[in-house]
């Protein structure tokens, strides 16, 4: 009897030691309190004061509601009671407010202890601080709702399609199909081909993926075809979405449409262009009157009674002076007439070359000579010539009038490296104080007369379009330098 009692003090002392070593682990891990069963305090360890901010004499004897933070609706804890009323154990998250006003989040187990008739008489709640991972998550939410709130922006104001790393279309929202006038399903599985307009030359695609191909945002303005084979501008930003190896696996095109801007810049140029034309109106009929004087006086000297003359010697000089009028007449419609904006592979040394020729009568009468230093060795660039004399005359005309006594113009053809073209125009001329430098190319800003500022900003424009950069450099009295960086084409 003596053993029996022994072995089960020896029981008892092990199951107390374990209970006193569960009860310290669940008191250093946990969140505990105990209630009777109206709900009163009547014990909580340590950890429920260092969160609660509450003294355990501020605890004992209230109810739960002390740290209510007003969170939960009155239903949410009548269906926690009912619960543990019927013997049940309830389990859920709860928020609570701490003494000093600040909210933590509890994942809690409510269990209890039932008496003989198996009536719960105490509750004993144990509780583990949530706080952090309830942050994540509303602050995952937020940034899920932003998300979900930018893209519908996004959708709602963009053009916006989706292709796989080959440029397969995978999707398409509304307004690409609205512009494009093609269905969804006549996209999806296409390729980007299926709208090419043919405005955009094989090196400007092949620059667009070459840039998005190295995982880089690729900006640019982009003419494209409808179905209905309507032409259309977009403004567009293409994003490559990378995989952990830093390549992409897929491409998000967000575009605009600014076909009206387009226009509207075209009809700019095109009046800008008739401007040029009526300013250099004075110099056609110079530049004409010289051949169809030669000309008259030849055919008066054929076509005379005594006439002694070998009509053969003369056709050379009569083709050559017909040449020189239908070189002038040719450049001259050029610039008056509108023009498709059509990129191909150009030579500037070319370009420069005819319109000096063109205006070099037109600089005689203003007595200015025209230097031209032009490697004839430069790498082609792709652009639209219209586009480009557009610019270079309109540089040139500025200088001459800067000049209005004469003076020198040095134009100058360059490649400072591998990747551009440089053109520059050197003039003589009055010189630009600084402050008026800043403001070149701002709409209706001129410091002629009669001008109205809107050459140099078509300039710059059509600059721009070409990726590449226009700038002055000036000082009151010593003249201008106009710079001109163009990119080589990408061959």
């Amino acid at each position: 009897m003596l053993n029996i009692t022994g072995w089960a003090e020896e029981e008892l002392k092990h199951t107390l030691k374990e209970l006193a070593d569960l009860k310290f682990a669940l008191d250093a891990s946990s969140i505990v309190a105990i209630t009777d069963r109206r709900g009163i305090i009547k014990f909580v360890n340590e950890k429920f004061c260092e969160i609660s901010q509450y003294t355990t004499e501020e605890l004992l004897g209230q109810d739960h509601r002390i740290i209510n933070s007003g969170y939960h609706p009155p239903d949410f804890f009548k269906m926690m009671w009912k619960t543990i009323s019927k013997g049940e154990i309830w389990r859920g998250e709860i928020r609570n407010q701490a003494k000093d006003g600040t909210f933590y989040w509890v994942d809690t187990t409510i269990v209890p202890f039932l008496d003989d008739e198996g009536k719960p008489y105490q509750y004993v709640s144990i509780r583990s601080d949530i706080t952090k991972r309830k942050q994540a998550e509303e602050d995952l939410k937020m940034t899920m709702k932003q998300l979900a709130d930018l893209k519908y922006a996004i959708e709602e104001s963009s053009i916006v399609a989706i292709t796989d790393r080959q440029g397969t279309i995978q999707y398409v929202n509304d307004r690409f199909c609205m512009i494009s006038k093609y269905s969804r399903e006549e996209l999806i599985g296409q390729d980007h081909r299926i709208i090419n307009s043919g405005q955009h030359s094989k090196e400007f695609f092949r620059d667009l993926w070459k840039t998005i191909g190295q995982g880089k945002v690729w900006k640019g303005e982009i003419q494209n075809r409808a179905k209905d084979g309507a032409y259309y501008w977009v403004d567009t930003i293409i994003v490559p979405f990378l995989n952990e190896q830093g390549k992409p696996y897929q491409y998000v095109s967000i575009r605009s449409d600014i076909t009206e801007r387009k226009m509207s810049e075209e009809l700019l140029r095109n009046s800008e262009r008739l401007t040029i034309v009526s300013q250099l109106a004075a110099g056609v009929a110079h530049e004409i009157r010289n051949p169809l004087t030669a000309l008259k006086r030849i055919v008066r000297m054929l076509g005379g009674k005594n006439n002694l003359y070998d009509a053969t010697e003369y056709f050379p000089l009569i083709l050559s002076e017909l040449d020189r009028i239908e070189f002038i007449m040719n450049e001259y419609l050029m610039l008056a007439k509108p023009q498709v904006v059509k990129f191909a592979e150009k030579r500037v040394s070319y370009m420069l070359e005819s319109i000096v020729k063109l205006l070099t009568v037109h600089a005689s009468m203003n007595s200015i000579r025209v230097v031209t230093e032009l490697d004839p060795d430069l790498t082609i660039i792709n652009c639209d010539e219209n586009q480009l004399k557009q610019v270079f005359i309109n540089l040139i005309k500025n200088a001459f009038e800067a000049m209005p006594n004469g003076g020198k113009l040095l134009i100058q053809a360059q490649q400072p490296d591998p990747d551009h073209i440089l053109v520059r125009f050197v003039d003589e001329g009055v010189g630009i104080p600084e402050e008026v430098l800043a403001k070149l190319g701002e709409p209706f800003f001129t410091t002629k007369e009669k001008g109205t500022g809107l050459g140099l900003m078509v300039s710059f424009r059509i600059v721009e379009s070409h990726h590449g950069t226009l700038t002055f450099k000036s000082q009151s009295g010593q003249g201008t330098t106009a710079e001109i960086l163009l990119p080589v084409a990408n061959r």
